[in-house]
């Protein structure tokens, strides 16, 4: 986990004065050049899209320029590096044929996870779905509380509570929203509807973005029954109690509600905790 004073200024406070190395300066204390074909994608980076067009120009500058900012790695067992920071970098690295490339480890007491999502975030922006599963992620790996996760990443707490309620989204409107077809505003007033239960009128107001929000609440073709907004009923329960907590129920309506904790010591909280 990375604490709140290492993150406190964000990836600069990870890179340091070295975040302005050029790919001359190989005397630099802890930099490192790295052989391009032992440097690894991560399957688990939070951007899954990239614009080839934005890469092609990054390319051309690289070319131009060098690589002046270097990767961040994490080394494997193999000797081989997976990416933590830097891939449009190492993308358009290719495509400008460089061989070598300037890199720096990830300190050991760092989580690759978090501080991808945080480069990723301060880079250029995710789309939403890409930036609330990275949430979804790291709240399962470190049992982060909102609040917590919300001072990681330098986001709000609301921010993050309404991105994750995007999860619950119909993979259709999923779709409209990374297009930029529909706000966020317009995601969480269509969680919990399927392209079916809506008036044909308003989805194809909705397919070209000229649905309101008010349109999407007051209209819909199907009354929908009343189901629990499972992501948003965790969400409560998580900050009441102060662990993350998993429901599943099925279509007779029966389920459970499942209480994570890490350790001896927060069972005994949790367990006094329900007793009061």
């Amino acid at each position: 986990m990375v604490s709140n004073k290492k993150l406190g200024k964000g990836l600069s406070s990870l890179l340091g004065s070295k975040a302005n190395l050029n790919l001359e300066n190989k005397k630099d204390d802890g930099l490192l050049l790295i052989p391009i074909e032992k440097i690894f994608r991560d399957e688990n980076q939070p951007r899954k899209e990239f614009d080839k067009e934005k890469i092609d120009e990054l390319a051309q500058s690289i070319k131009k320029n060098g690589l002046i900012q270097p990767l961040i790695l994490n080394k494997k067992d193999d000797n081989s590096y997976t990416l933590v920071a830097g891939e449009r970098r190492w993308r358009a690295a290719q495509i400008a044929n460089l061989k070598i490339l300037p890199a720096l480890l990830l300190p050991s007491d760092l989580d690759k996870d978090e501080i991808s999502l945080i480069e990723n975030i301060q880079r250029e922006n995710l789309k939403a779905t890409e930036e609330a599963n990275a949430y979804q992620r790291l709240i399962e790996k470190n049992n982060y509380t909102h609040d917590q996760l919300s001072q990681i990443v330098g986001k709000s707490r609301s921010h993050i509570t309404n991105l994750l309620r995007i999860l619950n989204l119909h993979e259709y409107f999923s779709d409209l929203l990374n297009k930029g077809i529909i706000s966020m505003g317009h995601a969480r007033a269509l969680v919990g509807k399927k392209p079916e239960d809506l008036d044909k009128k308003l989805l194809s107001q909705i397919n070209i973005g000229k649905a309101s929000v008010r349109d999407i609440e007051n209209n819909s073709s199907k009354k929908k029954i009343n189901e629990p907004n499972l992501i948003q009923e965790e969400t409560n329960l998580s900050q009441t109690i102060g662990f993350r907590t998993k429901i599943t129920y099925n279509k007779s309506g029966k389920g459970n509600i499942k209480i994570f904790y890490n350790n001896l010591e927060q069972y005994n909280f949790l367990i006094n905790k329900l007793k009061s």
